[in-house]
C-alpha cells in the first residue's frame, strides 16, 4: 500500500514593504512628520516643520482677527446710519420745543414783572395769552433708542470718532438731566391746589386752549399771590428749555460728524 505523504502548508509570503503587524497609515500630518523628523534627529527638518505650524496658527488667528474687525465695522455702519435717520427726526421735534419754551419763558417772566408793578395790565388781551402760555410745559422726546442700542453692545466706545463719542454722551447727559427734572416741573406747574389755577379760569372747552380764548377770566387780587409760584415755574422752565436747547446742540454736531463720515 502506498503511503501519500501530505504536502507541507505554504509559508505566507512577507510583503516586502509593509512589516508584519504594521497598519498602513493615511497621509502624514506635520505633527507626525515632526515626531518622525525627531525619532530620526532630522533637526533641520523640524525646525522647518515647526515653522509651519506656527506661521499657519498665526495666519488663522489673523483671518479670525481681521473677519471680527470687518464684522464689527458693517455694524457700526449700519448703526450709525440709522443714529443719523433718527436723529434728524429727533432734531426737529426738539427745535420745536425749544421754541416753545421760549415762548412759555418770556411768557412767565412777563406775568411777574406786570406783578411786581403792582397795577393790573393795560393789554388785557395781551396778558391772557401770557397766563395761557406760562402754565404750558413742554415735553421734549426721550432718550435716542438706537443710542441706547449702541450704548447696550458696548458700540459707544469702540466709535472711531472721538468727537463724535464725545457728542453723543453729552447728548445723553443732557438727556438724561432733562427727564429727572421733568417730573418735578410738571408736579409744580399743574399742581390742582396752586395759587395760579384758583385765580385763573380756563375755558371748559379745549380746543380752545390753543387759541386767545384759553383764559376765560382771572383774579387780579388773588393772582398776586402766585408770584412765588410762578418764579419756580421760571425756575424750571428755564432749566428744561436750556437742556432741551444743548440737547438739539448735540444732536446738530452728531449729525455733521456723520455727514462727513458718508462723505
Amino acid at each position: 500500500m502506498t503511503s501519500i505523504e501530505p504536502s507541507p502548508a505554504p509559508l505566507a509570503e512577507a510583503h516586502p514593504s509593509v512589516a508584519v503587524g504594521e497598519a498602513s497609515s493615511g497621509p502624514a500630518t506635520p505633527l507626525r512628520r515632526i515626531a518622525h523628523h525627531l525619532r530620526n534627529q532630522h533637526w533641520i527638518a523640524i525646525g522647518i516643520e515647526f515653522l509651519v505650524v506656527v506661521f499657519g496658527v498665526f495666519l488663522g488667528f489673523q483671518l479670525t482677527s481681521w473677519n471680527e474687525t470687518r464684522q464689527q465695522a458693517d455694524i457700526e455702519r449700519a448703526m450709525l446710519v440709522r443714529l443719523g435717520e433718527e436723529f434728524r427726526l429727533v432734531e426737529v421735534d426738539l427745535a420745536g420745543a425749544v421754541k416753545s419754551f421760549d415762548a412759555t419763558v418770556r411768557s412767565t417772566r412777563q406775568i411777574i414783572e406786570t406783578l411786581r408793578t403792582g397795577a393790573p395790565p393795560e393789554d388785557d388781551a395781551a396778558f391772557r395769552i401770557a397766563l395761557r402760555d406760562a402754565q404750558y410745559i413742554w415735553d421734549a422726546p426721550a432718550l435716542s433708542t438706537t443710542y441706547q442700542e449702541l450704548v447696550a453692545i458696548g458700540g459707544l466706545s469702540r466709535l472711531h470718532d472721538p468727537d463724535l463719542r464725545k457728542s453723543l454722551a453729552r447728548y445723553s447727559d443732557y438727556s438724561e438731566r432733562y427727564a429727572r427734572k421733568m417730573p418735578n416741573a410738571v408736579a409744580a406747574i399743574l399742581a390742582p391746589d396752586s395759587s395760579f389755577l384758583k385765580a385763573v379760569a380756563w375755558s371748559a372747552n379745549v380746543d380752545d386752549w390753543a387759541g386767545p380764548d384759553a383764559v376765560v377770566s382771572y383774579d387780579w387780587t388773588a393772582l398776586q399771590d402766585a408770584e412765588a409760584e410762578l418764579q419756580s415755574w421760571l425756575s424750571y422752565q428755564s432749566e428744561l428749555g436750556n437742556y432741551s436747547r444743548e440737547q438739539l446742540m448735540e444732536i446738530r454736531s452728531v449729525l455733521s460728524r456723520l455727514d462727513k463720515v458718508e462723505s
